[in-house]
């Protein structure tokens, strides 16, 4: 979410500057300071005992991927912290996966300290405190009752909704929703800015009624609400849950959700990371399916933490480490990719760089790429972003309760994490791994990807069918496309890959000949084509011959009807 422009997070990934280094920083006191520690040893926790660090949920998700439980899951030691609190430092966060505390540091005597500690392995500066403390702590909210009554939205019928049936039809989700799927199952913690006015607005009071908002927590210390702090998040939230009768649905509005404020209003900081690694932490100890964030880093408000280009290696930045452990342990995560496009930095950031999250473009309802979308690629030369969907001119809700046009990376991205959750909700026994790669695989330009559309717009119906399959029959005989599912029982879909955009005619025929079926001058994009084929219940069981004339070019396969 970027404080200026376009509706979008975009913020640096925190770099550690160590003490040794600290001669080149002006010190600033009181401080946040992050301590990583040297080990875990004479841990009180085993990995025989999950359940003693881990929620059931968490382990029945870690299960279901094949990962195993190691020490990463262990707490941080009780007797380390112990030795920070004797020094007078104030914890904020604990981090199991970087072994690490952010603490507040009051004088710099105390920065002595823990640089000759024999259990600190190194301090890193995150924040200046500049601004008055507030008496806050960390904690969950309470979800007050909602004071609307709510509106029980139609699934099936969602996809027609004026505002937002360009953008699920784009990507092929309203098939999935027509089908009875809308993410009911699936639950996605949303990492923002806050959340301003979600408790108060018309089109969020059935999250309230179905009890779809599971928890909320602010994990920065600005002593605010989550529902009093930012619009940015409400913006985002509503291309995923957003409900107006008969004008606006988001992408998964049966799904659960926690929403999280890990953006600090105030200024820019790595501290920042920091609050995602500790929403990242806690979302997994609850067993969450999905992390969405439209929160990215490059820069910060001193030019000496700014991070550079050849740190987008995916496991450099703070933010990005979090995200690569929350990928690790099963969790799927989607990124915006960044709002750089047009400016100096161009490229995509922190966590956008990340090997295992899907990082989201924008594009416009034509499928053109956004100029402000950043590009890929990384530095050492992976394929980001990943896929793109609509963030120009994207539908969304503002605190007003109006639909409004918005425009950012910050948008495209949560709209796929809900389209992941419908995804997600129609195949329940597989994993975040097996759900990403199908998304990629789904995408217009799988077979050609590039750094400004990645693998391009995914289609999440051909991703379910492809779930479903264990492997596509092979291209055979120079043939250029596939029929899914073969055999077939009423309908079928055609995956076919063009070079141009010549529109294409197709024909069915059977054993002797005969035309059974037949339609002209279909339009095609160039790469991927899926095409359903949905007229056709008349049709006997047999096998029959479908064919492609493509300009000058003739393509034929058979299928089966059973």
């Amino acid at each position: 979410m970027a404080k200026t422009k376009l509706l979008l997070s975009l913020l640096p990934s925190a770099f550690l500057f160590f003490v040794s280094s600290f001669d080149a920083f002006p010190q600033t006191f009181p401080s946040w300071y992050l301590v990583s520690f040297k080990d875990k040893n004479n841990s009180h926790y085993s990995l025989s005992n999950p359940n003693q660090f881990l929620s059931e949920r968490a382990i029945a998700r870690r299960q279901k991927a094949g990962i195993a439980i190691d020490s990463s899951d262990f707490p941080i030691n009780t007797n380390y912290i112990d030795s920070l609190k004797s020094y007078g430092l104030e914890i904020s966060h604990q981090s199991k996966w970087l072994n690490a505390v952010l603490v507040f540091v009051d004088n710099p005597s105390k920065v002595e300290l823990l640089n000759q500690s024999t259990i600190v392995d190194s301090i890193a500066f995150m924040a200046p405190f500049n601004l008055p403390k507030n008496s806050f702590s960390p904690k969950n909210i309470q979800n007050p009752k909602s004071k609307i009554a709510a509106t029980i939205p139609q699934l099936k019928q969602s996809v027609e909704f004026t505002a937002t049936r360009s953008q699920m039809k784009m990507v092929e989700l309203d098939q999935l929703i027509k089908m009875g799927f809308g993410g009911k199952g699936i639950q996605i913690s949303v990492f923002d800015n806050g959340f301003s006015q979600v408790n108060n607005m018309n089109a969020f009071s059935h999250l309230f009624a179905n009890n779809q908002i599971l928890g909320t927590r602010n994990f920065t210390n600005d002593g605010k609400e989550i529902y009093q702090s930012g619009n940015h998040g409400t913006h985002v939230l509503s291309t995923m849950a957003g409900y107006v009768e008969g004008e606006f649905a988001g992408s998964a509005i049966q799904a659960s959700y926690y929403l999280f404020q890990t953006e600090d209003n105030r200024y820019e900081y790595p501290i920042e990371e920091v609050n995602w690694l500790a929403a990242a932490e806690y979302a997994d100890s609850l067993g969450t399916d999905i992390i969405t964030s439209s929160l990215i880093y490059s820069t910060f408000d001193s030019t000496f933490l700014d991070h550079n280009h050849q740190q987008l290696n995916g496991k450099t930045a703070i933010i990005s480490r979090a995200a690569m452990m929350s990928a690790q342990k099963g969790i799927l995560v989607i990124n915006s990719a960044g709002n750089y496009g047009e400016g100096p930095w161009r490229k995509i950031a922190f966590p956008a760089d990340v090997d295992g999250v899907i990082t989201v473009g924008a594009v416009d309802e034509d499928g053109l790429m956004a100029n402000f979308s950043s590009q890929g690629y990384t530095v050492d030369g992976r394929v980001k972003p990943d896929i793109t969907a609509v963030g120009y001119q994207a539908a969304a809700i503002n605190p007003q309760d109006e639909i409004v046009k918005v425009n950012g990376t910050s948008f495209s991205a949560p709209f796929v994490a809900g389209a992941a959750a419908v995804l997600m909700s129609a195949n329940p026994d597989n994993s975040a791994s097996e759900i990403r790669n199908v998304i990629r695989q789904s995408a217009r330009q799988y077979e050609s990807p590039d750094s400004l559309l990645g693998y391009g717009i995914p289609n999440f119906y051909l991703a379910a069918l492809l779930l479903q399959m264990d492997t596509i029959e092979p291209i055979e005989n120079n043939q250029k496309f596939w029929v899914i599912p073969n055999p077939f029982i009423s309908e079928f879909h055609l995956l076919f890959y063009t070079s141009n955009t010549n529109k294409i005619d197709l024909s069915i025929y059977d054993m002797t000949g005969k035309l059974m079926w037949s339609e002209v001058d279909i339009n095609v994009v160039e790469g991927k084509n899926f095409y359903k084929i949905s007229s056709i219940s008349y049709l006997k069981q047999g096998i029959y011959i479908v064919h492609i004339q493509h300009g000058v070019e003739s393509y034929v396969r058979k299928v089966i009807k059973e």
